[in-house]
């Protein structure tokens, strides 16, 4: 952990609850008669980008935001979708594990979808979206959008071959928990933490926080002093109308590097689709770019950034019971999903090795 997260600690131990969290994670067995093979072949990124499904899309958040994923206030539906994110992972022939998570008096589940690499050498990719919702809200954008777009590149990605090993994670409990205030973002930071804990990084944290909602000219708002902190963005943001659509994407750190490769992914693969690129240092821990499971990545080292509509600096249905998947631009999310393709499968085909080959499989 470098000099700006040891300052930073503090400030997010107040804000979130940063404390000892118990993990464990073990491997979910397939499914009596084995699981599902998936032919592998060297990657097309043009054809990976265009297989993206936006009808799976649509049908993915339909599933996920029928109800509220609060693990307290409505267990089996938050159950229901563990089960069926299991169920997609396996679909696509990815090994599974189930990490459990204990915080105090409240617990959880992380669900990982594992695909080697042929090199074992090179740290692993981690691309990951929480799936629990705030109590009162199905959640369609919040986060019902990002795990759509996870599940989906888990699927375009699994025939392809890669170098890097890359590893999907569904978190769980980002969420503020109850009593109000406790604690958030306990699924990433267990994940984070154990990972640390047993000497393994990962090379790249992609994170998607709510991916799926547009709006017209004027929409767009940015957090107070965005426009002096972040002149080039703001300068982005102005030239664009204001207009509520396309993405944020949010690099802290050593995960400024990440916007980057977003940027020019974005420019190649994915045009017709707005990126606001926030390059945040270290020393700078302002709240608002701190508020999904970025935060727990960068507070252990690695580099990772959030691709974000921005929530409810734009999203007026934000933490609301009207948070329904009627709500989202299904188009904006295909193109979020794509740019995540390509930049997944662009940065695990190279890259030059490491010294911690243990990094071939998340922390146990």
């Amino acid at each position: 952990m470098g000099r700006g997260p040891r300052r930073v600690m503090p400030f997010l131990a107040a804000v979130w609850g940063y404390r000892k969290i118990v993990t464990e994670t073990r491997e979910i067995p397939a499914a009596p008669g084995g699981g599902v093979s998936v032919p592998v072949s060297a990657p097309d990124i043009g054809a990976l980008v265009e297989s993206v499904d936006e009808a799976g899309l649509r049908a993915t958040v339909g599933r996920i935001a029928s109800a509220s994923r609060h693990s307290a206030s409505n267990p089996s539906h938050h159950a229901a979708v563990g089960a069926g994110i299991i169920d997609a992972f396996r679909a696509a022939g990815l090994g599974v594990l189930e990490q459990t998570f204990a915080y105090g008096h409240l617990g959880g589940r992380n669900i990982i979808g594992t695909k080697p690499g042929t090199r074992p050498d090179l740290r692993p990719l981690l691309v990951c979206a929480h799936y629990d919702s705030v109590e009162s809200s199905p959640g369609a954008d919040d986060n019902a959008s990002g795990v759509a777009a996870l599940l989906e590149c888990a699927r375009v990605l699994a025939g392809a071959e890669l170098r890097r090993a890359v590893h999907f994670a569904a978190l769980d409990m980002e969420e503020i928990q109850a009593p109000p205030g406790e604690a958030g973002l306990l699924g990433s930071a267990a994940m984070a933490r154990a990972a640390r804990r047993e000497g393994r990084r990962y090379a790249a944290v992609y994170n998607l926080e709510m991916v799926g909602y547009s709006a017209g000219a004027g929409t767009q708002r940015l957090p107070p002093g965005f426009r002096l902190l972040f002149p080039d963005a703001y300068r982005r943001v102005r030239a664009l109308g204001f207009r509520g659509q396309g993405l944020g994407v949010i690099g802290i750190g050593k995960g400024r590097a990440l916007n980057r490769r977003l940027a020019r992914s974005a420019d190649t693969r994915v045009r017709g689709l707005d990126v606001v690129s926030v390059e945040v240092p270290s020393w700078l821990p302002i709240p608002d770019l701190l508020r999904s499971d970025h935060a727990s990545f960068w507070l252990t080292g690695m580099p990772a950034v959030t691709l974000t509509d921005t929530g409810n600096f734009r999203n007026p249905h934000y933490h609301r019971p009207t948070d329904t998947p009627d709500t989202l631009d299904y188009r904006m999310l295909r193109q979020a999903t794509q740019l995540l393709v390509a930049t997944v499968a662009e940065h695990a085909m190279g890259g030059k090795a490491q010294t911690d080959p243990a990094t071939q499989s998340p922390s146990r």
